[in-house]
């Protein structure tokens, strides 16, 4: 494909009405960067429903109905259930369609309590309809949120330091990818979620995403700076920083300088 015809906003509008004519789709809204307020030409579709709870599948043969109306349907990926949120979840690229603008959809039953619109975490849901205010959003549960917050600091605390060596170990084997994988997953991702804790505890969970949203701006070149070394020699170096990054951060916290939110 090398000229799509079928705009985002297209497809949005389409599914937006089509979804309104069934009573068993009881809302629908747009996540991700739609609620952040954060959409651009290269921003994927995050959509979601509710449902009678019987009728999940008939949603998704309705979506695909109703996108194959506008253009045929190039790739599907639907999730196994059940997914780590406990709804049902598929990825779908139309063929006439950007390939930056594939829909990721959802499908929850109306019985299930957890909808993903706390503010704090998923930002304000657009609604496309809600005749019934189901989407109100609830206040983010600061007792449990700190409960998750206080057992990945303490994993964190015993993983890192023993993990590290993997990395170092696979350039002083001249194992280039090894080591870059394990510099990337052991060090750069575990380093930003001790910062997430800090500056941004609400999304603590989120990795490398949205940094330059939830970190200062110092933390953010930092990181980004660090995730690009150019040769063994220069990650061997960065792996070094990242470290010495880690450690302050964590003594910093044992020192009482920052420390877990128990509410907003």
């Amino acid at each position: 494909m090398t000229n799509p015809t079928i705009a985002r906003q297209d497809i949005i509008d389409m599914l937006a009405t089509a979804l309104r004519q069934k009573s068993y789709i009881q809302a629908a809204w747009l996540g991700g960067s739609d609620a952040s307020g954060r959409t651009d030409e290269l921003s994927d579709i995050d959509m979601q429903i509710i449902v009678e709870d019987e009728r999940v599948e008939d949603a998704f043969a309705y979506v695909h109905r109703t996108l194959e109306a506008l253009s045929p349907i190039e790739l599907r990926y639907r999730f196994p259930d059940p997914t780590w949120h406990g709804h049902s979840q598929e990825l779908l690229l139309l063929r006439d369609a950007d390939p930056n603008h594939f829909l990721d959809f959802v499908v929850m039953k109306r019985s299930t309590p957890d909808r993903l619109l706390e503010k704090e975490r998923h930002g304000e849901p657009m609604v496309l309809f809600d005749p019934e205010g189901l989407l109100k959003p609830p206040p983010l549960d600061w007792e449990t949120h700190r409960a998750k917050m206080e057992a990945r600091l303490d994993t964190l605390r015993a993983q890192f330091p023993l993990l590290q060596p993997l990395v170092s170990r696979g350039i002083a084997r001249g194992h280039a990818a090894e080591s870059a994988y394990g510099y990337q997953v052991l060090t750069i991702k575990p380093l930003v979620e001790l910062l997430r804790l800090r500056y941004c505890p609400e999304r603590f969970d989120y990795g490398l995403r949205y940094l330059d949203r939830d970190l200062p701006d110092e933390w953010r070149e930092e990181i980004e700076r660090l995730a690009y070394p150019t040769s063994p020699a220069a990650l061997l170096g960065m792996h070094s920083q990242a470290v010495g990054h880690f450690t302050k951060q964590l003594v910093a916290y044992d020192n009482g300088e920052w420390t877990l939110p128990t509410r907003s």
